[in-house]
């Protein structure tokens, strides 16, 4: 099995890096920063920040972010994490191969790390200007280090991600992704998003969104699920 998943890596690596080379790609980079505080019978602090690079070819595109998160309450820490995450899909029709990776820190979830990484096969069901919809399904890799427990195993991945421009400013937009260990389908991490973004300007945003992550096996001691709404500020670079 891990023969298989090399290959098809390797496979997605490649198919990338072919495709990167076609064409000159056209950056496009934004920017997001939150913060809010409340001060009195309680006080609170939270801030994110959030960076996101694109670039376009008409055969794909290649996605790079990165996002933290911090919180405290009551001067204890209950938010802390960061994620660092790349995509590319390589688009040939109304289908689409993709490369996905991310690597997570979680700390008050215990995760010192979770890398993920795999390539898979994805579909437009709808691809109009204002509505996308896509499904996508494929393999990953998975290595990381919880609650001082070092494991890597193979996963399947199944992915939706959908996006619907609700007036001229604003859209909608909703992910779900299921990675479920292949040698054992009671181990899986589950995680979503849904939110909405309203331009104020050309060059402005205000995005409001809540995440979810779930893992059915999280260390001793630690909730299976973290749920997290954000609110931020993004900005056009």
């Amino acid at each position: 099995m891990r023969k298989l998943i090399t290959g098809l890596l390797a496979i997605g690596l490649a198919a990338a890096a072919g495709a990167a080379e076609e064409k000159e790609l056209g950056w496009k980079n934004s920017a997001g920063i939150g913060l809010s505080m409340t001060d009195g019978n309680s006080e609170t602090l939270v801030a994110n920040a959030s960076a996101k690079s694109e670039h376009t070819a008409e055969a794909g595109i290649l996605t790079l972010g990165i996002e933290g998160n911090y919180g405290e309450a009551d001067d204890e820490k209950n938010v802390e994490n960061a994620k660092a995450m790349a995509n590319y899909k390589r688009t040939y029709d109304a289908f689409y191969a993709c490369l996905d990776g991310n690597v997570l820190y979680d700390d008050i979830a215990a995760i010192d790390y979770r890398a993920t990484v795999g390539p898979g096969l994805g579909k437009f069901l709808v691809d109009t200007e204002k509505t996308k919809l896509g499904v996508e399904a494929g393999v990953a890799c998975i290595f990381e280090d919880v609650a001082d427990v070092t494991e890597d195993y193979a996963a399947l991945r199944l992915a939706q991600n959908f996006s619907r421009q609700i007036s001229e400013t604003a859209k909608v937009f909703e992910s779900v992704e299921y990675l479920p260990e292949i040698e054992d389908f009671d181990n899986y991490l589950l995680n979503g998003e849904v939110g909405i973004e309203a331009a104020i300007n050309s060059s402005a945003s205000i995005r409001v969104s809540v995440k979810d992550k779930y893992d059915s096996t999280p260390g001793e001691g630690l909730e299976e699920n973290d749920v997290s709404l954000i609110a931020a500020l993004n900005f056009i670079l």
